[in-house]
């Protein structure tokens, strides 16, 4: 046999891994478009199911509790502190904000409905590269913020531009975005009615609003504390005269309590209702977290005091797509 020819079992081995490499190829390239909603959805079913018999003990558990302790004491956070390890970091250095920025502007834009839009508008945008990411593939984007600190002086063109601005109070023309969205900061803005007002006056008509945020209020990281407290449901357990004294003594991060608003699940529920005469719901979802139902189950007068549905302190995220009627 001469050097160009091949064996039998050398041209069946080489069709194997060229069979092989295809197949990586093509899942690399399914998981690098695949959604994040469906990576959530695949762990939900892995991970949270199996957990929906335990999450309906903890529910009765917190109804038949009593209504003291209020709060845990100072000496019960330092035990508890020492138990929780800080969550993975959100990520701000320039790489991550690029493939975040990008991930999220192929996100809005396989939204059949959305992906026809040609202007857009971020609300709470802060570095601004997922309109960047929206520019390169054509479309005019706009970001706000109340803030230009967090600006990223890679974010420039003709197709998009950064202002600094209240979501609250839009300085745009009725009508005049296709699409309107925000990343991770619904659960931060002060008045979160005003902002879907605002956000329903400057999207045309038949134009969409996505709203994808959290950790809400209510769920086990809803404090948004996590870097300087890392015990799950802290906002619940303990006072913030406790919180604070503990963040002082141990020289933690200071907690900004104004940070996020304190809204409820029920309250966003309230708000949709209440303008389904002017949205329409194209999709929704709800994540829950059912990884930190011990706690509850522990200290359940805790989660008592504050009266409200124990849906509450399980869903973690809210990801809506409105169209404007």
């Amino acid at each position: 046999m001469n050097s160009c020819q091949v064996g039998p079992f050398s041209l069946v081995n080489s069709m194997q891994h060229l069979m092989a490499d295809a197949r990586a190829a093509a899942r690399n390239t399914i998981l690098q478009y695949v959604s994040r909603n469906v990576i959530d959805t695949v762990r939900y079913c892995v991970v949270q199911w199996p957990r929906r018999g335990e999450a309906q003990q903890t529910k009765q558990i917190i109804e038949q509790a009593g209504l003291e302790p209020e709060f845990l004491d100072y000496e019960m956070l330092r035990k508890l502190q020492g138990a929780y390890r800080v969550p993975g970091e959100y990520g701000y250095d320039p790489q991550t904000l690029k493939i975040r920025g990008a991930a999220r502007a192929r996100q809005l834009l396989r939204f059949p409905r959305v992906k026809r839009a040609q202007t857009f508008l971020e609300l709470g945008c802060w570095d601004g590269m997922v309109c960047a990411a929206l520019a390169e593939q054509g479309r005019q984007a706009t970001g706000i913020d109340y803030r230009s600190t967090g600006f990223d002086s890679r974010v420039q063109g003709q197709n998009v531009e950064l202002l600094e601005m209240d979501a609250s109070n839009l300085q745009f023309e009725d009508n005049s975005f296709d699409c309107v969205f925000s990343y991770d900061a619904f659960e931060h803005f002060e008045n979160p009615e005003a902002v879907l007002q605002e956000a329903i006056r400057v999207t045309a008509k038949n134009g969409h609003i996505y709203l994808d945020f959290g950790p809400l209020y209510y769920s086990p990281y809803g404090e948004h504390a996590y870097r300087s407290i890392t015990v799950p449901y802290c906002q619940f357990l303990f006072s913030r005269e406790t919180l604070c004294r503990f963040v002082e003594e141990k020289s933690l991060l200071h907690i900004d309590f104004k940070h996020v608003n304190g809204w409820s699940l029920d309250r966003y529920r309230s708000l949709w209702r209440k303008y389904s005469y002017a949205l329409t719901q194209r999709s929704y979802e709800e994540a829950v977290d059912w990884s930190h139902l011990g706690l509850i189950q522990q200290y359940p007068s805790c989660f008592k005091s504050e009266a409200v549905e124990f849906e509450n302190f399980t869903v973690s995220h809210i990801r809506v797509l409105f169209e404007k009627n």
